[in-house]
């Protein structure tokens, strides 16, 4: 391992650093990243501008009323990030309610810390972008060759899960939605249906 100090801001990421054997490089996470076991110890560099214990429709209407007046969802801890001092950051460009928005990540780099930081920014809209992330995080951190190895091993798991649904069983297989948030309802997308 080449030594960064990484400062992931995306659930997702944490695990994929985490699978890469990074633990020990990971200086800061988001509010979000509570997995694998101990990672909540690490300081939050960012929080919600808005109460994430309501009921689910509060929540909807509090987002569509941030956004609606370009207010971002979430803070940037500008003086952590600076105490930090992270060499990567990991964060996402897909979606502004679901986690920090790249904006607000780089905008919080160039008043604390300059332009030396790296920043990787995830945006799956499928399974195969799912693999290539893990690939781009391992490149990141100078892992690629065990990026590779995980991706292959993923991969494996859900071949192997495929192949235990057997055609005369698929018959009777019940029909599957996956919902992502429940008030309003919002059916998940991007890679989710086609791991069902």
């Amino acid at each position: 391992m080449t030594g960064h100090r990484i400062v992931s801001l995306l659930p997702s990421a944490t695990e994929i650093v985490a699978a890469l054997g990074g633990l020990d490089q990971l200086v800061g996470r988001s509010h979000e990243c509570d997995h694998p076991a101990g990672v909540e110890r690490l300081p939050s560099c960012c929080h919600p501008t808005i109460n994430i214990d309501a009921p689910g429709a509060e929540i909807d209407r509090a987002v569509k009323h941030q956004l609606a007046q370009a207010i971002s969802i979430f803070q940037v801890d500008h003086d952590l990030l600076g105490r930090l001092q992270p060499t990567l950051v990991l964060t996402q460009d897909q979606c502004e309610v679901c986690a920090v928005n790249l904006a607000d990540v780089e905008s919080a780099l160039e008043l604390t810390i300059g332009v030396s930081t790296q920043v990787v920014s995830l945006a799956p809209a499928n399974l195969a972008d799912v693999w290539k992330t893990i690939e781009t995080v391992g490149q990141a951190m100078g892992e690629g060759d065990e990026a590779t190895m995980v991706i292959h091993r993923l991969e494996s798991r859900l071949l192997e899960l495929a192949s235990a649904v057997t055609p005369d069983r698929a018959s009777g297989r019940p029909k599957v939605a996956c919902i992502e948030w429940i008030d309003p309802l919002m059916v998940a997308g991007n890679w989710v249906p086609e791991l069902v």
